[in-house]
Order: C-alpha cells, then sequence, then structure tokens
C-alpha cells in the first residue's frame, strides 16, 4: 500500500540529450499531480492456429509522455520554463537584477525526472525528457496553477533510491488571483475599463516523436516543430470589452500585458507582444453579470517573460 504524500518528484538537467547524469544529482520538485508515464503500444496477432482464441502479439512501441502540474511560484520552475522557451533567461535584461525568457529559440534542454514512491521502494527514472507544453491558469478566485506538458525517451525502474545528491529549493509563496498586479491591453490598464475575471496562457512546442529501428523501446529523437502560442482571457461586458470584441472582424492585433506579484513582491511580467483574438457575444440571465470570453493566439512576435 502507498500514500500519495510518499510520492516523488526529482528532476536533474541532462548534459547529454537522453542521458541521464552521473552522479545523478537532482533537486525535489513540487507539484499537485505527475502523471508522466509509460505507456505501451502493441500490434495484435492476426495468425490462425487449431482454435478461434487470438494468439498473442507484441509490443511495438512505448510512448513516454505525461503531466507535471504545480502552484504556480516564483522562480521555483524557471529551468523548466526555460526548456520550454527553448531558451535561456538573460540576467540584468531590461535592469539590473531583472531576468528575461523569451520564447520561441532553438536552446534544447532535456532532463532526467525520478519518478517516485518511497514507501513501497518503487523507483522510475525516466530520461531525455522534454518540455513540450508550458501553461499559465489564473482563476477567477483561487491560486495560479502552471502545467508542463513532459515528452521523455526511456525509462529505468529500480526497487532502491538512486545515488546522487538530493537538494531542497526554498519556495517562494504561491500565487493567486490576487497577485494579480495589473493586465494590460494595448498599453491602457483595464482597471475601470473592463474587469478581466480570469486568464490562461499556454505555450506549446508541438513536439513529435521520431522512432528509429535498431533503439528498441527507447525513443529515437524528440523533434520540436511549429512554436504555437494560445490563451484566453475573460472580461465583463463593457464598452472596453465592446470594442475589443470589433477588433476581430477587422483582424486586428492587440498586445496583452499581465503582471503576477507574490506576497514577498517577487515578480513576473509576461508579454504578448501581438495577438489575434476572437470572441462571441455574451449570454445571461436577468440577475447575471455579463462577461464575454476571448480568445487569443500569438502571432509574429514571440512571448517575453521577465523575472522582477
Amino acid at each position: 500500500m502507498s500514500a500519495g504524500s510518499r510520492q516523488i518528484c526529482q528532476v536533474a538537467l541532462e548534459s547529454v540529450n537522453g542521458t541521464t547524469p552521473v552522479p545523478f544529482d537532482r533537486e525535489n520538485v513540487p507539484f499537485t499531480e505527475f502523471s508522466l508515464d509509460a505507456t505501451a503500444t502493441k500490434a495484435e496477432s492476426n495468425s490462425i492456429l487449431d482454435s478461434r482464441l487470438a494468439q498473442k502479439g507484441a509490443v511495438t512501441g512505448v510512448e513516454y509522455a505525461g503531466d507535471l502540474t504545480a502552484e504556480f511560484r516564483n522562480a521555483t520552475f524557471d529551468l523548466l520554463i526555460s526548456a520550454a522557451a527553448f531558451n535561456n533567461w538573460q540576467a540584468d535584461t531590461p535592469s539590473v537584477g531583472q531576468q528575461t525568457l523569451t520564447f520561441g529559440g532553438t536552446t534544447r534542454k532535456s532532463f532526467s525526472m525520478l519518478r517516485g514512491y518511497a514507501d513501497i521502494n518503487n523507483y522510475h527514472t525516466f530520461k531525455g525528457v522534454h518540455v513540450n507544453t508550458f501553461n499559465i491558469s489564473i482563476p477567477e478566485d483561487g491560486l495560479i496553477t502552471t502545467t508542463f506538458g513532459l515528452m521523455g525517451k526511456g525509462r529505468t525502474v529500480s526497487a532502491t533510491l538512486p545515488t546522487g545528491t538530493v537538494t531542497t529549493p526554498t519556495l517562494t509563496p504561491a500565487m493567486s488571483n490576487v497577485s494579480v498586479g495589473d493586465i494590460l491591453i494595448d498599453g491602457v490598464s483595464q482597471v475601470g475599463i473592463s474587469c478581466i475575471t480570469a486568464f490562461d496562457f499556454t505555450w506549446d512546442n508541438t513536439m513529435q516523436v521520431q522512432r528509429c529501428l535498431g533503439a528498441g523501446l527507447d525513443v529515437g529523437a524528440i523533434i520540436e516543430t511549429l512554436a504555437n502560442g494560445t490563451g484566453s482571457f475573460t472580461a465583463a461586458w463593457s464598452t472596453g470589452a465592446a470594442a475589443n470584441y470589433e477588433k476581430q472582424f477587422t483582424n486586428t492585433l492587440i498586445s496583452l500585458k499581465i503582471d503576477i506579484v507574490d506576497s514577498e513582491a517577487n515578480a513576473y511580467e509576461l508579454t504578448l507582444p501581438k495577438v489575434e483574438i476572437t470572441a462571441t457575444l455574451p449570454s445571461g440571465g436577468n440577475s447575471d453579470i455579463l462577461q464575454a470570453s476571448f480568445e487569443y493566439r500569438v502571432v509574429e512576435e514571440a512571448p517575453i517573460l521577465v523575472s522582477l
């Protein structure tokens, strides 16, 4: 019997893609859900023998994939975010003491991730793990969550904890809906203009798996394709929201900027320089506050995340 509180998520940056570092020095990662797993694909046998029973097929491959979901905190997930962005954080940019990350780069990062169940001594090490997707979800009321969609190249299982130094980061405070400092559309604060009640951003590297003969069950390569930034925000229906609604019919691009600040003044600033939007007219009952849902897609210019 295993308890959920004894689950382990530990991560190490690989210097060679698909090779677990030796020693396997790694860092604990806080999470609420961790679903990285190996899923076998099988081919059924069509052989006919001396009965009507099907014959055993064969394993033709394994998919290594899953999600890491956590409460959003400043600095805690910066390495994973940079892997999603395919870029490095630029120190002292735009000002001294700040860091800037531009999405859609070409710098590949891969990880070895340990998923373990400490109370039954069952440990799974996934190698060559890439961050395919990155999501930030800000609710109207509650904690901000982040989700990393993961894809790996192979797995080993052990009944003993792998050797190596394990460190635990100092956690900054969890961020919530009240951590949002301001939201700007085309450089204009929406406070008093159009009340934004929820915000969501997803970056997708649309990775594909390449399988090679001779590699056994391991994946030959993971290849990133089109970089796709999407999301949504919900706005109280107002003159400002109505004006933004009209922009979809002329395909007028807008810019979005959102500030997120925790209780210790650690902050992120996410800027989406150009997005195209779609929306529907709001509907509701006679006792409802009308809200419009806007969906957006990043185009032409890369998103930028600044750690302040």
